[in-house]
């Protein structure tokens, strides 16, 4: 729970099952880092079915373009 040495972003889920929404946050402030909320994906991995992701694509580009 200590600021993180590089720019980060956290993608946190509104009913992950492994950390809730009130707990991302606490990390994300932790860390300093930018907070992504998605709503309700549940636990955000391929095993939880979640395949191709362009959103997700779309997001990190967008965090990529702030680093530079």
């Amino acid at each position: 729970m200590q600021r993180l040495n590089f720019p980060s972003a956290l993608l946190a889920s509104a009913d992950d099952p492994f950390c809730r929404l009130e707990r991302a946050r606490e990390f994300a402030a932790a860390w300093v880092s930018d907070l992504i909320e998605i709503g309700p994906a549940g636990h955000i991995n391929a095993a939880s079915g979640h395949g191709p992701w362009p959103d997700g694509v779309l997001r990190f580009g967008t965090f990529l373009k702030q680093l530079g």
